[in-house]
């Protein structure tokens, strides 16, 4: 594999982590941590819990970090703005989402990220039409 493309995948790989981490903080905050006193099957137990919370948030933040990332490239300050209005609403929508077990977990953060792409879709056209502007030709 070219450096590139090991750079795209490992991007691909890391920059969704914002979305686990950001609920197992709120988690701590709000819960005061973990259980002090669950024993050897709690630990089990709670690990199995963050485990499968942070794989199935990961795989939920996947869409509006791409959204992001291709319209940091076309629009920075609109990704910064969009980015800072929509990660705090698709923290709290994977909460609420995590309710209704891994598909509310993943459903919210995906309709949370249909901003980002619209956002993207006007930019590129926007950026579209820039460029297939015709100088206007003179009499």
């Amino acid at each position: 594999m070219q450096s590139s493309t090991v750079r795209r995948v490992l991007r691909l790989l890391v920059l969704p982590l914002w979305l686990p981490l950001a609920i197992l903080v709120v988690s701590v905050i709000r819960f005061g941590g973990l259980p002090a006193d669950s024993g050897s099957g709690g630990a089990l137990f709670i690990g199995a819990m963050v485990g499968s919370m942070v794989l199935f948030t990961w795989i939920a933040a996947i869409p509006l970090t791409t959204a992001l990332t291709m319209l940091y490239r076309r629009a920075r300050i609109v990704a910064y703005v969009c980015g800072a209005v929509l990660a705090p609403i698709t923290v709290f929508g994977a909460l609420i989402g995590g309710l209704f077990g891994p598909i509310g977990i993943v459903a919210y953060p995906l309709v949370f990220s249909a901003p980002a792409w619209i956002a993207l879709g006007i930019t590129a056209l926007i950026q579209r039409g820039r460029t297939n502007v015709r100088p206007a030709e003179s009499a």
